[in-house]
């Protein structure tokens, strides 16, 4: 039996130059390196339960 990737990807971007949270969210999509467009920025990718507790802290 295989298993079946995630149909919903939590993460966190984060600017690596100044350490910074620049954006967060959920995507259908991932890559595995957590590279985006900015070569600045970093994906950080969460299980569901941290990025509850992420969102709660914003609260």
């Amino acid at each position: 039996m295989t298993s079946k990737p995630p149909s919903k990807y939590f993460f966190i971007d984060l600017n690596v130059s100044d350490m910074t949270i620049v954006n967060w969210g959920v995507s259908d999509t991932a890559t595995l390196t957590g590279n985006t467009e900015d070569p600045i920025v970093h994906r950080i990718f969460l299980t569901e339960g941290q990025y509850n507790k992420f969102l709660k802290k914003l609260r």
